[in-house]
């Protein structure tokens, strides 16, 4: 059942922390706002996984509660190239997105199937690619969407299946037309897929590398035509890659669009989120609180190239070679990086419900919360360094006293040499400090001495 808008934007404001006004280096928690069960939303990939099965083993899934997969056979080598070099060669890809949605439905993850890549624009397609609707002429976008509906019928690939209908089609190193093309798209392979599937396939977009924000006229004519042209996706996606921007500001601008065109409220989807420098443990909690907040799923990001961008879990896992031109791209023998080590944290320990949290107002430190047998606080700075400070309020929620002394016990989670590639095997203990307070509320700094360490915080509850 779809919510109001109304009631979709108190979640938000509900999962804040405390309106008060506060310095600017301090995020806060409330462990008396109970903002719902644990789903881990933050734990699914772009690509990631080896197109021969099982290549990956079992542990490195499930211990970090991977739970969604995004792809469509980018960047397999010729004879892969797609729909647009010949129907040889789409095969090769299509048995890549085919096997990736086998592994993907093995461990219960929905998979997002990216038909754009299947046809061949994945970016590595040359100036004189065709793209749908060239010259008003769909003959061709037909017959391949005609390929496609025959093949995931024949091989039982309908069930988890939600289709990107374009990725990033606001870039033009994706979508190489005009909008109003993309549009013409858009609202025509809508209607074909719904006409072959009904609702058991769901559809998703605009998969856009900008952000939807009113001040965003690519997005504000996308929210106007699906409007007139009933053409709404069953997911809102979008990718939050710049470097730049929070969710809540993302979300809110989504909010007001919705608001203006008459649109539904639908789940959000954020496919593809984190730079690759970001892409160590304290980006990656920084963004798991993020991504919380606003209750969206998301993907990490891939910003490897070739078959690696088909292997390592979106670099959280690395093997022996893979930082070298030795690179095997079947080869086995994988071990868990730094990064890693907070997604298995975040799925294993943070058990119970979620409660409500606020990033300083600096938007540099974030922190995501969960009452369990412990109190859970999972905390990271955004790509920076300096001290800011934790604030976690209402401690009498969890049966403890207002006032007295909490002993907190903190992990360490940091990468190796090569933040991408080198091995570690788990977080560091740094023991447990006693901090006197009182107000119901504790308060303790954050000393973050590099770009790259996350940490957890943990507490007895009464």
């Amino acid at each position: 059942m779809l919510v109001s808008l109304l009631t979709a934007s108190s979640f938000v404001l509900g999962a804040l922390a405390s309106p008060a006004k506060r310095d600017s280096v301090t995020a806060v928690v409330n462990l008396s706002n109970n903002t719902g069960a644990i789903n881990h939303l933050a734990s699914g990939t772009l690509y990631g996984v080896p197109d021969k099965a099982d290549q990956i083993p079992d542990s490195f899934y499930k211990n970090m509660g991977w739970n969604y997969l995004r792809a469509g056979g980018a960047q397999v080598a010729a004879p892969g190239r797609g729909w647009i070099w010949g129907i040889n060669e789409y095969r090769n890809r299509f048995a890549s997105a085919l096997s990736n949605y086998r592994t993907a439905r093995k461990y219960g993850a929905p998979f997002i199937f990216l038909i754009h890549d299947l046809w061949g624009a994945d970016g590595t397609q040359n100036s004189t690619a065709p793209y749908p609707g060239d010259n008003g002429n769909w003959n061709f976008w037909d017959q391949y969407l005609n390929q496609v509906i025959s093949d995931m019928n024949a091989n039982g690939m309908v069930s988890g299946v939600i289709i990107d209908i374009w990725n990033e089609p606001d870039l033009s190193f994706f979508w190489g037309r005009s909008q109003t093309q993309y549009l013409q798209m858009w609202g025509r392979t809508y209607y074909k897929l719904r006409s072959a599937f009904g609702t058991s396939v769901q559809l998703s977009g605009p998969a856009s590398a900008g952000e939807p924000l009113t001040s965003n006229s690519w997005w504000t004519n996308y929210a106007s035509f699906i409007a007139s042209n009933k053409s709404v996706p069953d997911q809102y996606a979008w990718h939050m890659e710049g470097g730049g921007g929070d969710l809540v500001s993302a979300y809110g601008g989504l909010v007001s669009i919705l608001r203006t065109y008459g649109l539904p409220n639908k789940p959000i989807n954020i496919n593809e989120y984190a730079t690759f420098p970001e892409q160590v443990p304290s980006g990656s909690a920084w963004w798991i609180s993020q991504l919380e907040r606003i209750n969206a799923h998301g993907l990490r990001g891939n910003w490897l190239s070739g078959s690696k961008l088909r292997d390592l879990l979106a670099s959280l896992l690395s093997k022996p070679n893979a930082a070298t031109n030795s690179y095997n791209p079947t080869g086995t023998g994988y071990f868990p990086n730094g990064d890693y080590q907070v997604y298995k944290y975040y799925n294993l320990n943070m058990t119970g419900h979620r409660v409500g949290s606020t990033p300083s107002t600096d938007l540099k430190l974030d922190v995501y919360g969960t009452v369990g047998d412990k109190v859970r606080l999972l905390v990271g700075v955004r790509l920076a360094t300096g001290t800011w400070q934790l604030q976690v309020n209402r401690l009498s929620a969890v049966g403890l006293p207002t006032s007295g002394n909490l002993n907190i016990h903190t992990w360490g989670f940091s990468p190796g040499s090569d933040v991408h590639y080198t091995e570690v095997d788990g977080p560091k203990d740094l023991g447990t400090v006693g901090h006197a307070y009182s107000g119901d509320t504790v308060t303790f700094p954050i000393f973050q001495t590099d770009t790259s360490t996350a940490y957890a915080f943990e507490f007895n509850v009464g």
